[in-house]
């Protein structure tokens, strides 16, 4: 606080004019009102220039009003308080972070974004965010637009040199959804590099006894797994998203007799292009503004004689694509701004969940990368077509989970775990897991009841679709309650859904048992047993 200032705080009893009365005291004493500030439950705050004279007049005749009950002195402002508490949240962020006002003008900047920026938070605050970021930058595209950015790198000359960035940027809306603000965070980009060079080559490490199955699917793709990992080959994990294919890749590294050397994983699709390929491939001193002096080994050097995994392959740019192309045939690399090919010996298993050969055929993914790559093809099959491996997967992620939240070990009835079967899980494995945790972190006790499920996730009754002879579609309900039916029950259930709608549009038991696939004699059999009645020929 400025020692020619001095903040009061008075409690009152809330009536009408006591403000008017208090303005007046102030006009008396000839006080010099700075702000002001009411609170509920806090009472009112005057700043104001510091008086010496008629101090004690003053004070006296405050206390004098009715309906002031207290006053006391302050150090801050409440408005200076919670700046002092942002500043500090703001400052202790490891990103630098600028938020600018609905017509762009800087309203806060954090000590790194100055940092970053190589200016006083006093010269930025109040300028146009344009003249910090340069021309046409991205948070003012987003305060006109609303919508968010992520990872865009730009390069800004400020004091006779060039700052190398990544900022993202997000909207500010009020209640109503209008958007009254933007703000941005920002990393400096040798500080990003550093981060992703930082990689431990050991820890982390899986191999196939760590992965849980127990079906006969499974087991047949781990042996083959085993089988390939001892050879040098590329291999290519396909799959869709939470199918665990970075998991296999760990485990293929250490099943193989490279397991001794550095195992590096990146995800090509959380980089820009530029720092991308400066990741993979390294950079000589000097090849851009920044540079490290000296150059800096790339993720093939650093995992010479072990493996890379590079996940999300189908996102890489075209220039990329046609170094990697490269390193597959040569066995060499060549750092950004280099002329010097550097030897490696690095084995490449890849991961996607995109369609490469429909990309391919737009042009978007080149051809002979792809047979480089599509080796040896290895394909992790969804929870959907694994059902057996649910109730183990699903007992290993709560024990994992209770160990995270700290909580006692807790269980599934059988009902959950059917109920758990007859999803369709989109989201595989990552899916389950947070269905699994929200429901522990809701729940008392340590058995998961159906109920848990209904009330705290999005699990349902599952509905099968089905078409019939004419291609029109009929949903068949599949009974799912908290008194749950058994298995058996389940699918004699849908079973007598099923041959009712057939045998309503074909009164023929050869007919139906053409449709279904079965004999006619196994469809009579089957009406019999279950209770249907019609006249069929």
């Amino acid at each position: 606080m400025n020692l020619d200032e001095i903040i009061i705080n008075i409690d009152f009893e809330d009536r009408t004019g006591l403000g008017y009365e208090i303005f007046e005291v102030c006009e008396k004493n000839g006080i010099d009102k700075i702000s002001m500030e009411v609170i509920p439950d806090q009472g009112m705050f005057i700043k104001m220039r510091a008086i010496e004279e008629n101090k004690l007049t003053f004070l006296q005749d405050l206390k004098g009003i009715k309906g002031v009950n207290k006053i006391s002195f302050r150090n801050y402002m409440p408005y200076e308080s919670r700046e002092h508490k942002l500043n500090t949240i703001l400052n202790a962020i490891s990103e630098g972070v600028v938020a600018v006002s609905e017509n762009g003008e800087i309203q806060h900047i954090n000590k790194l974004a100055c940092k970053i920026f190589e200016c006083a938070s006093e010269e930025a605050l109040g300028r146009g965010a344009d003249e910090l970021f340069g021309k046409n930058p991205p948070i003012l595209e987003t305060l006109q637009t609303g919508r968010s950015h992520r990872l865009i790198e730009r390069k800004i000359r400020r004091n006779q040199k060039f700052i190398r960035i990544l900022t993202s940027s997000d909207p500010i809306v009020d209640s109503k959804g209008n958007v009254i603000g933007a703000v941005a965070t920002i990393k400096d980009f040798k500080d990003v590099e550093e981060i992703i060079s930082k990689v431990d080559l050991k820890n982390g490490l899986t191999t196939f006894d760590d992965i849980i199955y127990q079906g006969s699917k499974m087991k047949y793709l781990i042996e083959m797994a085993k089988t390939v990992a001892r050879g040098n080959s590329t291999i290519m994990l396909r799959g869709e998203s939470g199918t665990g294919k970075e998991l296999f890749a760990r485990a293929i590294h250490m099943e193989g007799n490279r397991a001794n050397a550095p195992f590096i994983a990146i995800n090509c699709a959380a980089l820009p292009d530029s720092l991308l390929e400066s990741e993979l491939f390294g950079y000589e001193e000097g090849a851009f503004t920044g540079a490290l002096k000296g150059g800096k080994k790339g993720i093939f050097e650093q995992a010479n004689n072990g493996t890379i995994f590079l996940d999300e392959i189908g996102e890489i740019s075209p220039s990329v694509q046609v170094r990697l192309l490269r390193v597959l045939q040569e066995g060499t690399i060549r750092r950004v701004g280099g002329m010097k090919e550097v030897q490696v010996d690095v084995r490449i298993i890849t991961a996607t969940h995109r369609n490469l050969e429909e990309m391919i055929k737009k042009e978007l993914f080149r051809e002979d990368l792809y047979y480089r790559l599509n080796v040896i093809p290895l394909t992790i099959l969804p929870l959907r077509e694994r059902v057996e491996d649910i109730q183990p997967i699903a007992e290993h992620l709560l024990r994992k989970i209770a160990k995270k939240l700290g909580k006692k070990e807790v269980w599934l009835t059988t009902e959950s775990i059917n109920l758990l079967k007859m999803q369709a899980w989109p989201g595989n494995v990552r899916q389950l897991e947070n269905v699994l945790e929200r429901v522990m972190n809701m729940m008392d006790g340590q058995v998961i009841t159906l109920q848990h499920f209904y009330d705290w996730t999005d699990l349902s009754t599952p509905i099968l679709k089905a078409e019939n002879h004419d291609g029109e579609e009929f949903t068949i309900r599949v009974p799912v309650n908290q008194q749950f039916p058994s298995m058996k029950e389940i699918v004699a259930q849908v079973e007598y859904q099923v041959l009712s709608h057939v045998l309503k549009e074909h009164n023929s038991s050869r007919k139906a048992g053409k449709i279904l696939g079965v004999s006619n004699t196994t469809i009579l059999n089957k009406m019999n047993a279950l209770g249907i009645t019609s006249t069929v020929k």
